[in-house]
This record gives C-alpha cells, sequence and structure tokens, in this order.
C-alpha cells in the first residue's frame, strides 16, 4: 500500500480564515432593527372604546389563547358583558382569526412582536389601547 498525502483534505480547516473577512450574514438587533412590512402579525391592540365584549374572538380561538376578563371601569356603554379579551402570547399563534371575527373591528394586530422573558406568566396580555 502506498501512501499519498491528502494535501486538499489538510489545508480545508484553513480556508475557514477567509470567512473572518466576509459580511455577516445577520443583523446586530438592539443597534439595527429590520424595517416592518405591511400586513406583518404582531401584538394585539383593541380599541376598548369600541369594543363591545362579544367574546367571539374567544370562541374563535382554536390555542384557547384568549380569555374574557372583567374590568372594573366601565369604558364603553356598549360593552354590555364588561369583558375584554385577555391574550395568552405563550398559545397565541397569530393566525389573525380573532381580528377577522370582531364586529366592531376594535381589536387588531400592529407590527410590534418582540418580547422575551423567563416567567410565563408575564405572556398573559391585555392588548393595548390604541
Amino acid at each position: 500500500m502506498q501512501f499519498s498525502p491528502d494535501i486538499k483534505g489538510s489545508l480545508l480547516p484553513f480556508l475557514a480564515v477567509k470567512k473572518l473577512f466576509e459580511h455577516p450574514k445577520t443583523i446586530c438587533y438592539p443597534e439595527v432593527k429590520k424595517e416592518q412590512i405591511d400586513g406583518y402579525r404582531g401584538f394585539h391592540t383593541n380599541l376598548l372604546a369600541d369594543c363591545i365584549g362579544c367574546a367571539n374572538c374567544q370562541d374563535v380561538c382554536m390555542n384557547e389563547a384568549i380569555d374574557m376578563v372583567t374590568i372594573a371601569k366601565d369604558v364603553n356603554p356598549k360593552n354590555a358583558s364588561g369583558c375584554i379579551p385577555r391574550i395568552d402570547y405563550g398559545r397565541c399563534c397569530w393566525c389573525s382569526l380573532c381580528t377577522d371575527v370582531c364586529p366592531p373591528n376594535s381589536l387588531k394586530l400592529e407590527n410590534e412582536c418582540i418580547w422575551a422573558d423567563d416567567k410565563a406568566d408575564n405572556f398573559l396580555y391585555f392588548p393595548k389601547d390604541k
């Protein structure tokens, strides 16, 4: 058996050095933010002045991520139940079905969707009032 050195195989690890001089393929998130496109599904917003508390959003949610919670103050005289939706972002899949079935179109999705936390209870979220 004759020995032949594998020159290409022995030089291959040194070719990784050229990667040090290439531009990165990712962005530095906190400093550089990527612009959002229209129609991006982010956090929920709810116009409390328009919300009638019908619970259609809760009924249509396939992941059971929405539950209706009573509020102490009266924000809308048309809200007969006195409830507003609360979204569990640990279960939400951002399918946007809840915004499609909202009769007064008070529930919408905004562009912002960055949230990281180490406590699961912090993902129970009341939609922002626009």
